[in-house]
Formats: structure tokens, sequence, C-alpha cells
């Protein structure tokens, strides 16, 4: 026969009354200490805690919600979890919302707008008080200006619809694209390709981003002050990895290769690699890249990338602070917040501009 052991075990099935009683408080007290609502001294507060935690009592979220009209969750639609630019960007907005109290629910949706408008009924259904989001499409936006427009407080994040009325947090991607493409034309480089990247839906339909249409504006406009053409087969529209590579294929088997490409984000950098590798060619000494995005691989590759990096854990931070913001100041005036970025100089880049 087994021995009987005595083990102390929280108390099942304390309600509310039982804290109250252990604490030596009113009922209203320990409901207002633990519902986190309501004027409660520390001292009570401390009670109430000391109590709950020794009769393994927890608050019921739904009966709280129900009285001060929050759940204390955010949401999140993030457009692929797996880029590990959106999971630093996670990991910022996550950690912030942690040190307010809030608890996250994480939506991925592929970029694709039925998977966005299916995650906004989700996360709206549970009732969260506030959604991140990083738009799938700023054109099929109608969605998520129904949500605004019935009170939901939400956050774009990366990118942005034009006109749709929410706090933004973005980096400057125009600028940085801009300068980026200044910099490899000032050191000899006149034939430069940018695919255009776009992301696209179950059907088919091609949708535009903010974040890739400004940085693909900056490259285009650096071209144009310079003086210099971009042929169409140097922008060609791709979506994800292995169409960049096919495309970038196709221009470095042209009589007219481009000297270097940029990618306006860490997939299409990946899928420009994987093109000039694929066609036996040499970075630097005969092409150069460079990129958007400091991720780690951006490092070991031979030779290491040069890029522009993002602040992407603060951008996660920030986020969370603007739309934790917004739930409690609801009518204040909307803001976008514009992040820097940093360039980096590796040894992608070929200098043209020197001989030998």
């Amino acid at each position: 026969m087994l021995p009987v052991v005595q083990a102390s075990v929280p108390a099942q099935g304390s309600s509310i009354f039982d804290v109250a009683r252990e604490a030596g408080v009113s009922r209203a007290t320990a409901a207002r200490a633990l519902g986190g609502y309501g004027s409660v001294s520390e001292e009570a507060r401390r009670r109430v805690e000391a109590a709950a935690a020794k009769l393994g009592y927890s608050v019921n979220s739904v009966a709280r919600s129900m009285v001060t009209g929050q759940t204390m969750t955010l949401g999140a639609l993030i457009a692929d979890v797996s880029n590990p630019f959106f999971a630093r960007v996670i990991r910022g907005f996550t950690d912030g919302a942690r040190s307010a109290g809030y608890d996250v629910v994480l939506v991925n949706t592929d970029e694709t707008v039925d998977s966005e408008i299916h995650g906004l009924k989700v996360l709206t259904e549970k009732r969260v008080d506030g959604i991140l989001v990083a738009p799938a499409s700023e054109e099929a936006s109608e969605h998520l200006a129904s949500a605004v427009d019935h009170g939901q407080a939400l956050v774009q994040v990366d990118r942005f619809v034009p006109g749709l009325d929410t706090d933004v947090v973005v980096v400057n991607n125009y600028e940085s694209g801009y300068q980026a493409v200044k910099r490899v034309i000032a050191i000899g480089h006149t034939r430069i390709a940018a695919p255009l990247q776009r992301t696209r839906g179950h059907d088919g339909h091609a949708n535009l981003i903010s974040s890739m249409l400004e940085r693909h504006q900056g490259y285009r406009d650096a071209m144009a002050e310079a003086g210099l053409t971009v042929p169409s087969a140097y922008t060609p529209p791709a979506h994800g990895r292995s169409e960049v590579r096919t495309a970038v294929a196709g221009m470095l088997n042209s009589a007219d290769r481009p000297t270097a490409v940029f990618g306006l984000d860490d997939s299409f950098t990946l899928g420009i690699i994987d093109a000039v590798y694929g066609c036996d060619l040499v970075v630097p000494d005969q092409v150069s890249i460079f990129g958007f995005d400091d991720t780690e691989w951006t490092t070991v590759v031979r030779p290491p990338l040069s890029v522009i990096a993002q602040p992407a854990y603060d951008l996660g931070t920030c986020a969370a602070q603007a739309l934790l913001h917004r739930i409690h100041a609801p009518d204040a005036p909307r803001q976008t917040h514009v992040l820097p970025t940093t360039w980096i100089e590796r040894g992608s880049i070929r200098d043209l501009t020197r001989t030998g």
C-alpha cells in the first residue's frame, strides 16, 4: 500500500468573499484590489493580494471585463511571424504589453486580406482592448476602417493604409531607400535594379504595401536625380523569394546586366543572393547587393551584406505604447511615429570609382 502523504494545496473553489474575509476587508474592496479598478489603499491591496495568494484565488477575467470594460488583452495581426523582422517587432510589442499588465493574442495573416479579415473578426469577438496590425493591403482595407469607426483602438505598424484614422509606427522608408541608392550611385553604379515587392491573396490579387512603395520610390527618385534611367526589366513586380530569384536571374543573364541590386526586404534580398549564386557571379566583383533589414544571416554570408537596419524591437515597443495610450485616451489626436534607420556598410558593394 502506498503511504498517504498530507500535502498543502490551494483551497479549491475559493471565492472573492473568502479572500475578503481572509484580508479583513469588504467584498467590494477585495474586488477593486484584484480587478485593478477604483480606489484602494496600498495597505488594503497588499492584504488582499496576500490573501488571494494564500487561498489560491485567481481573478475571473470575464467577470472583471464586465465590470471594467477591459479584458487586459491586446491583439496583433502580423503578416508573417516566421519573418525575422516581424518576430522582433512582436517581441518588442509583447514585452511592452506585458510590462503594462496586458496579454497578447497573435494572429498570423500570411500577407493575405482574407486571413486578415478573419483574424480581425476573431480578435474583436474576443473583445481585445486594442489591436496592432501590419496591413496586408493599402487598397482592400474596408474591414479595418469599419473596426475603427466602431471604436476599436488600432495601431498600424511597419506599413499603413492612407486615410485610415489610426496611430502609425513606421521607419523613414522613403528617405532610407533614397539615401542608400544615392550612396551606391556615388561610387560609380549607374545600372541599379530593385524588384518591386507585391504580396497577393489566395485569389491572385496583388496587394500594395506602403513600406515597399516608399522604399521603391526613394530608389526611383535617387536614380532620376542622378539623371539615370530605370529600365522596366530592373523593377519587375514579384511575390516572395522564388519569384525574385527568377526575375533577378533573368536580369543577370541579359546584355544590360545591372551592376547592383537593391533588396526591399530580407526575403527579397535572399532571392537576389540565390539568383547571383545560381548565375555563378561573384559578389561584389561582378555584381553588388544591398538590402533592407539587418537579420542575423546578413553577417554570415560572404561577403557580409551592406544593409539598411531597422529598429524592429523598438517598433514593437513603440507600437505597444501608442496602442495603450489610444486605449486610455481614445479621443487624443492620432500620431505617426517615424523611427530612424541605420546604414551599415559591409563588403557587398563594389566601389567602381576605384581602378585596379
